[in-house]
């Protein structure tokens, strides 16, 4: 009696695994026909590692914009302030002389022996902070991964092409590009859930206040638009882009592919709050 023919997800694991691509784009293709007999989590890890290499280390980074810092200067009040309202672990220092230049990252744990002690008494920083370490907005993910592992650091400072902060990079954003996201006890359930919402003051069902750091991709994937991301990340920089140098951007109205954006709150240089409305 002849043997019952093996199932189709074996054949096409077998063939999988003889399989001998010579090139990075045919390895991912072959993790990407792989769905058959792999889960769909253990794929998308593969596709992660695959596409670090090509992944520059400026799209994994937190922007300087949206950076939560100190100052060498700043006083243990002032520090254990920005600790609590942040709960993050590690900050990076900025010089008192020069607001663009990094020189050391202060660890949480470094400041718990100060707490014990009268919390007015001044704190210099400069001798608790570590050494940074500084990566090129042009670096591949893979390779400043392997310099935070070599060195055991969590966190790199992002310099520009000057020497300028451009932003900061951790582990865990590097992971992430292989796991998908991770949140702690800390993080919100939804990252963006109250960057936009509908107006209350309105009597329109299509108002919305939008928060100008709300990323395009997220008010596209909620609102059905097709808003371009390719040169701006936000919808505050996709307004600034649409208006150029202007004296006042608080007030200012911009109407742009079928929407009207009324700029709410708004400082000399950036955005803050938006409404959006479908015309």
């Amino acid at each position: 009696m002849q043997e019952e023919s093996s199932p189709s997800w074996t054949r096409g694991l077998k063939k999988w695994l003889n399989a001998e691509p010579e090139t990075r784009d045919e390895l991912l293709k072959l993790v990407q026909n792989s769905r058959k007999f792999l889960e769909p989590d253990t794929v998308a890890m593969l596709e992660g590692v695959l596409d670090l290499p090509a992944t520059k280390i400026r799209e994994v980074m937190t922007p300087r914009t949206s950076l939560i810092s100190l100052q060498e200067n700043d006083d243990l009040l002032d520090i254990i302030h920005v600790l609590i309202e942040s709960a993050h672990s590690r900050f990076p220092v900025f010089s008192a002389e020069n607001n663009d230049s990094v020189i050391g990252v202060l660890l949480a744990k470094d400041l718990l022996p100060f707490l014990t002690e009268r919390q007015s008494q001044k704190v210099d920083i400069t001798a608790l902070m570590r050494q940074p370490l500084f990566v090129p907005e042009s670096a591949r993910s893979d390779q400043v991964l392997r310099m935070l592992k070599n060195t055991q650091t969590h966190i790199a400072i992002v310099i520009d092409e000057y020497g300028t902060t451009s932003g900061i990079v951790t582990l865990e954003d590097i992971l992430e590009e292989i796991v998908g996201e991770i949140e702690d006890e800390h993080d919100e359930a939804d990252q963006y859930a109250q960057f936009i919402q509908p107006d209350p003051e309105s009597e329109l069902q299509n108002a919305w206040l939008v928060q100008a750091l709300t990323p395009i991709e997220h008010f596209n994937t909620l609102l059905g638009t097709d808003f371009s991301d390719e040169e701006v990340e936000t919808m505050g920089g996709l307004l600034l882009q649409e208006i150029g140098l202007v004296n006042d951007l608080e007030g200012q109205v911009i109407e742009l592919d079928g929407w009207s954006f009324d700029i709410l709150e708004a400082d000399a240089r950036s955005i803050q709050l938006i409404r959006a409305v479908r015309l």
